[in-house]
C-alpha cells in the first residue's frame, strides 16, 4: 500500500512539474516586442488560455503632428471607424500548442482586413507568421524583445 501511495504522489508531483513547465513556456511570449525597424511596439497579453497583442506604439499610427492617434477609418464595421488606434488589439485568439501560438487573427488597420497569424519565440526573438489561409504563402516578421 505504501508503494502505491508513493507512486501516486510521485506521479502527481511529476505531472505538476510538467504542467508548470508547459505553462512557463506558454507564457514566454508575454513581453513587449519591437519591430526590427524600431517603428512599432506590441505587448502580448493573456486572458485565460488565450493570448492577444496590443499595439502600444507605431509610427504609422500617428497623424502628421506625431501626437494624435489616427482613427480606424478602414474598419469593415462602420461603427468602429471613429475609434482611435491607440492601444488597439493587433492580434487576437492565439492559443499555445506544440511550442507555438497558433490560430490567431491579425487586424491590419491600414486596409481593414484580418489575416491568420501564428507566433514563435526563438533565441529571444518573436517570429510572427502572417498569412491568408495557407502559411506557406505568408510573410514572417521578426520582433525583438524590449521588456
Amino acid at each position: 500500500m505504501k508503494k502505491i501511495l508513493f507512486a501516486a504522489a510521485l506521479f502527481t508531483a511529476a505531472h505538476s512539474i510538467a504542467q508548470s513547465d508547459n505553462h512557463g513556456q506558454a507564457d514566454a511570449v508575454l513581453h513587449i516586442w519591437e519591430t526590427q525597424e524600431k517603428d512599432g511596439k506590441m505587448q502580448i497579453l493573456k486572458t485565460g488560455d488565450t493570448y492577444y497583442g496590443k499595439m502600444i506604439y507605431g509610427k504609422d499610427l500617428l497623424e502628421a503632428d506625431s501626437v494624435t492617434y489616427k482613427k480606424d477609418i478602414h474598419n469593415p464595421d462602420t461603427t468602429l471607424r471613429s475609434r482611435s488606434l491607440k492601444d488597439f488589439t493587433l492580434i487576437s485568439g492565439l492559443i499555445y500548442k506544440d511550442g507555438k501560438w497558433v490560430n490567431g487573427k491579425l487586424y491590419y488597420y491600414q486596409d481593414g482586413n484580418s489575416y491568420d497569424v501564428s507566433l514563435e519565440v526563438r533565441d529571444g526573438a518573436l517570429y510572427m507568421r502572417v498569412y491568408k489561409g495557407i502559411p506557406m504563402f505568408g510573410k514572417t516578421v521578426k520582433w525583438n524583445m524590449v521588456e
